[in-house]
């Protein structure tokens, strides 16, 4: 499914693609669905659209962002 998703925003520059891609990931898929994903992405499975890849690495980066940022120092 992501690999179709990722195909509906190839006339899209890859950064803009890449951003509505993990845009429409974080919105419509439940937690299990974006797990799968990750770990997809993290096996390094090579079916996986690269777009789709770096929407997930995204996502993975800006999570990883706001939670650096949320701690006390």
């Amino acid at each position: 499914m992501g690999n179709d998703i990722a195909r509906q925003f190839t006339h899209l520059p890859d950064d803009e693609a890449a951003d509505a891609i993990s845009r429409h990931v974080e919105t419509f898929w439940d937690p299990r669905m974006r797990g799968a994903l990750r770990a997809l992405v993290a096996a390094g499975d090579d079916s996986l659209d690269p777009l789709l890849v770096a929407a997930t690495r995204r996502v993975r980066d800006e999570v990883t962002r706001k939670e650096t940022q949320a701690q006390p120092e």
